[in-house]
Formats: C-alpha cells, sequence, structure tokens
C-alpha cells in the first residue's frame, strides 16, 4: 500500500472537476453559488451533483474527471467515498459539518492552495475500503471452499467500519470470530457482548475509539477488531493485516441486531447469518489541506493527549 502522506500526482492546468455537494447542508448552496465563478476560471465543472442522489451505480453516468470536490461535513465525505470507491478520482472535502476531520478544506483554503493542489504538491493518503458481506443461515461454515457459496442477501464498502449491534431489546448477543479461517480451519473465539467493531484505520478514530480501540495510523494496511461491552476481562481489542479474512457467525440475536456500515446504511441479522469482511481491491484517495497533518488534526480536533484543564 502507498505511503499515506504521500504526494499527490499533478492534475493537468485545468483540470475536469466533479462537484458533490450536499445542498441539505446548511450555507452549501450560497456557498457553491459564490465558489462557481472562481472555479470555472480554473478548472473545467464537468458536472455537479446533490449527494441525495448520488450512489455506486448511478457515478457510472458521470463524467470522467480529474478531482472530485466534496462539500459537506464528515458524514457526507464518508458516503461519497463509498459512492466513488470504483472511480479512482481523488477527494478533497470542503468541510460544512461540525467536526472536519476528513473534509479538512474550507472554501478559502482550497483558493489559497489551489496552485498546489493541481500541482501535486499537497499531501495524499489512500485509504483501505472493507467490503463487507451478509450470507443467510446455512451457508457453509466460514466460506467452505469444498461447497458452493450462496449469493450475499446484503452487500456493501465501508471507508470507516462495520459494526454489529445487538439492538433492542438490548440482551447480549453471541457472536463467534474467525480470522483467515481457511488457513487456521477453526474459529478464534466466541463470545458475547453488546456487538463488535471491525474499523479500517480511517475509522480508527470513530466508534473504534470511543468503545476503546486502538488509533492506527492511515498508512498502516489493518484492521482492527473491537468488542463492544464484553461479556470477559481479557476480550482486548486487536489490529491484524488488512489481508485476512474476517468472518462473525450470528449465534444469539435480538430482533433489532443490526449490521450498521458507517453509521449510515443499516442491514437487519438473523441467527445463523455470517458476516463476510474483506479489504476492497480500491483505495480512496484523499488530499490534503497543507496546513494540517494527520497528527497535528488528532491533537487539535480530537484533542488527542491534550493535558487536564486547570480552571
Amino acid at each position: 500500500m502507498p505511503d499515506a502522506q504521500a504526494r499527490s500526482q499533478s492534475l493537468p492546468a485545468r483540470p475536469r472537476v466533479l462537484i458533490l455537494a450536499n445542498r441539505g447542508k446548511e450555507h452549501v448552496p450560497q456557498a457553491l453559488r459564490g465558489f462557481e465563478p472562481w472555479l470555472n476560471e480554473r478548472a473545467e465543472i464537468v458536472a455537479q451533483v446533490d449527494t441525495a442522489e448520488v450512489s455506486r451505480e448511478m457515478v457510472e453516468t458521470l463524467p470522467a474527471a480529474d478531482l472530485a470536490l466534496v462539500f459537506g461535513g464528515d458524514g457526507t465525505f464518508l458516503s461519497q467515498a463509498r459512492a466513488t470507491i470504483d472511480l479512482d478520482v481523488p477527494l478533497l472535502g470542503i468541510n460544512f459539518g461540525k467536526l472536519g476531520f476528513l473534509a479538512e478544506f474550507t472554501i478559502d483554503s482550497v483558493k489559497a492552495h489551489w496552485d498546489a493542489v493541481i500541482g501535486g504538491q499537497c499531501r495524499t493518503s489512500e485509504r483501505v475500503v472493507l467490503d463487507v458481506q451478509v450470507y443467510p443461515a446455512g451457508s457453509p461454515e466460514w466460506g467452505d471452499n469444498a461447497a458452493p457459496m450462496p449469493d450475499a442477501v446484503f452487500q456493501a464498502v465501508a471507508m470507516n467500519d462495520a459494526v454489529v449491534t445487538a439492538g433492542p431489546p438490548y440482551r447480549m448477543v453471541e457472536i463467534e470470530l474467525a480470522i483467515e479461517p481457511k488457513l487456521s480451519h477453526t474459529s478464534a473465539t466466541r463470545f458475547a457482548g453488546d456487538g463488535v467493531i471491525i474499523s479500517t484505520p480511517s475509522g480508527s478514530t470513530a466508534y473504534n475509539m470511543a468503545a476503546g480501540g486502538p488509533i492506527v495510523s492511515p498508512g498502516v494496511d489493518a484492521l482492527t477488531v473491537t468488542p463492544i461491552c464484553p461479556q470477559s476481562l481479557a476480550f482486548r481489542p486487536i489490529v491484524l493485516s488488512a489481508a485476512y479474512e474476517v468472518w462473525l457467525a450470528l449465534h444469539t440475536v435480538n430482533t433489532g441486531t443490526t449490521l450498521v456500515i458507517d453509521g449510515q446504511e443499516s442491514f437487519h441479522l438473523e441467527a445463523g447469518q455470517q458476516v463476510l469482511v474483506t479489504r476492497h481491491a480500491n483505495t480512496v484517495r484523499l488530499i490534503h489541506n497543507p496546513d494540517y497533518s494527520y497528527w497535528t488534526m488528532l491533537a487539535h480536533k480530537m484533542h488527542w493527549a491534550a493535558r487536564p484543564r486547570r480552571d
């Protein structure tokens, strides 16, 4: 996997730009009206799409682009990263949300750094993305090669995480976890708790961190497995190679047990189903604001390693 803080490739002097705008966000429509004349002098806007209309199928109909500008917050950025994963186009996020951990730019900083953006002088990162599939009850255990697997009943990609959550009536669920079972020919463990989080390095600062999981540098080709309130003092979060297959078999569930993708998509799970999480073939390419590094962003916006306040 390329260095997470590598230099981006230079773009054409007048790049083809795709605008993905969350028009439901306050101030986005007005900001776009003011920004478009400036951008038109420096780039060819090949399409401007409301993010509410964007899907993986829909983006296949869009014109080719050298750069995608995403107007919205981090949630908007996540949804657009999933939708455009097969386009192989770098994303630059312009923040109209709260945190701005993925959407690092403002319109003013885009203008200030435009020459660096198209000249390949901004840092970029390539982020691991997850493929997530759910197989019906009765499927061969861990995708045993000796028997054909049925079609998945649900498929999705995730930039941050895939979470199995217990759901109402909020009794503990029982899950069997297998890591590379085709090599080990067995599962790793079976546990009870409120669920489990499989996250990418990008998602390590999201639900994973809140649940006590580790912060993982975006340059690490890895996944984390973090249990949610396990009935065990010994089940600690683990970091593993992103090349591994991770399987979850649902043994005991609630009526509301759910698979949640990036906190935005969901699928109801039933006992006997298996969830397979693997690394997607493509990565998401982010263009970063040169005013920050990942570590300054972590300290400034997530208050990483902040000292106690003395009031």
